[in-house]
């Protein structure tokens, strides 16, 4: 069983953010609606703007005490969790090529999206409270994001 530090929790949400990044460039390349292709293109750049505060809090993360001690079960947990969901299995030669439509795609991104506001959330749990306020704010915009891309495909299907 792998023992996570909190550094790689912050690690493991960059790379979250990076396949999510990709998935979002990759498929506005292939989806031809430019209403989705436009938000896709969006949502991608969010993406690395949560990927650079990630980046900081990793860095300073050594600087602060955590919340609560991490446990074993919980990073057995979180490993489990992050090798099964969220953008894990986004390479433009796997995922990416069996979309062929905007419905596909905006189901997958609002279920990637559902995906990571669970994990974000307990991140949360294992930063000093005076963190906690970034981890919300990143909550929000994925939140923000299911959203969208849920009014876009609805609009989609009327």
């Amino acid at each position: 069983m792998t023992i996570f530090s909190i550094r790689d929790v912050f690690n493991i949400a960059v790379k979250i953010e990076e396949k999510g990044e990709e998935f979002y460039r990759e498929t506005a390349k292939i989806i031809p609606q430019m209403e989705v292709k436009s938000l896709f293109e969006k949502l991608a750049d969010e993406e690395v703007a949560h990927k650079q505060i990630f980046l900081k809090m990793a860095e300073k993360i050594g600087a602060i005490q955590l919340n609560q001690t991490a446990r074993e079960e919980f990073y057995a947990y979180l490993e489990a969790y992050t090798q099964n969901l969220i953008f894990s299995d986004v390479k433009a030669e796997t995922k990416i090529p069996a979309i062929h439509d905007a419905k596909t795609a905006l189901l997958y991104a609002i279920e990637k999206e559902l995906d990571s506001v669970l994990y974000y959330k307990e991140v949360r749990e294992l930063i000093p409270v005076s963190e906690q306020l970034l981890i919300d704010g990143i909550i929000d915009e994925e939140r923000r994001h299911v959203v969208r891309l849920s009014e876009l495909k609805k609009k989609l299907a009327d």
